[in-house]
């Protein structure tokens, strides 16, 4: 079921006015998509990265809009760094649901016939772009609280607990910024990127936390990196942090970086100076919920 209020966003004037995104560069592929009727366009900006997204009725672009990334604004222009493009089957005479198929950058990225399933697919997909393309800042795969006006960042790719570990120090009294990445700018100042935790459940499936769940506040503003916790969840683990160097630490950084910006000469500057004036502990770590004061008090 579609969303009422992000009906009314569109309606409200976010929608573009009907015209082709354009790109750094030539691509048969997107140009063979261009030719095709997309009747709702919609371009989205955030930390200089710009997300067109398109569909052949207003519906599909609803369905995506849901997933969009936390404090996203409206972008007029024309020009984007990527683009998606969804395509909304119609009902068949037998009443059997038909295949949609969501593009990106005029590639198939994948078909169902469950509007739900290419969402989940496209919050990923896009995400990930977001984070190539943000101009200015580099993120990490990494959660983040704020503490006492200075960020704790746990860098880590999935599987690693971070998420766990962010919802219980939220709960403990930290301020949430984000469970995906952390996004810095030139000085080592973490930035938020709020959006929803996601959470796997017995049954390994992600489900969503949202805010009015966590409890605890969401952080607005940006915040110098106090601590920098190098671990993950081991079953009966003992949290027992070796402190690290401050190069061992952006190395740590570095290796949950976005690729795309591995080859920027600035990145490992900043990521030096964000280690630099952070305090860094490497442990492996058992449940979250019995470490999070601990790390809080810790780090006071």
């Amino acid at each position: 079921m579609f969303s009422i209020l992000a009906a009314k966003i569109l309606c409200g004037g976010f929608m573009q006015k009907r015209q082709t995104f354009l790109f750094p560069g030539p691509d048969p592929a997107l140009e063979k998509l261009a030719r095709l009727n997309w009747d709702a366009q919609l371009a989205l900006s955030l930390y200089g990265a710009r997300i067109g997204v398109q569909s052949n009725c207003v519906e599909g672009v609803n369905a995506l809009m849901e997933s969009f990334p936390p404090a996203w604004r409206p972008y007029r222009g024309a020009r984007v760094d990527y683009v998606f493009s969804l395509r909304l089957a119609p009902p068949t005479r037998s009443g059997r649901k038909s295949f949609h198929t969501l593009y990106g950058n005029g590639e198939q990225l994948f078909r169902s016939r469950d509007v739900a399933q290419l969402a989940i697919i496209f919050e990923h997909k896009m995400q990930l772009e977001l984070a190539q393309a943000a101009r200015g800042k580099i993120f990490i795969h990494a959660g983040v609280v704020g503490w006492r006006g200075r960020a704790i960042v746990i860098p880590g790719r999935t599987y690693t607990g971070k998420s766990t570990l962010v919802r219980e120090l939220v709960r403990a009294g930290a301020v949430y910024y984000s469970d995906e990445y952390a996004a810095l700018d030139k000085r080592g100042y973490v930035y938020p990127f709020a959006r929803p935790l996601a959470l796997r459940d017995d049954k390994n499936i992600n489900r969503k936390l949202l805010f009015r769940d966590l409890g605890g506040a969401v952080g607005k503003k940006p915040l110098p990196v106090g601590a920098i916790l190098v671990t993950k969840y081991r079953a009966g683990a003992k949290w027992r942090p070796q402190v690290l160097t401050p190069g061992i630490g952006a190395l740590a950084l570095l290796s949950n970086c976005i690729t795309a910006r591995s080859g920027d000469p600035r990145m490992l500057e900043t990521l030096t100076r964000t280690a630099r004036n952070a305090t860094i502990w490497k442990s492996a770590r058992g449940e979250a919920r019995e470490l999070a004061e601990h790390l809080l008090t810790a780090l006071a």
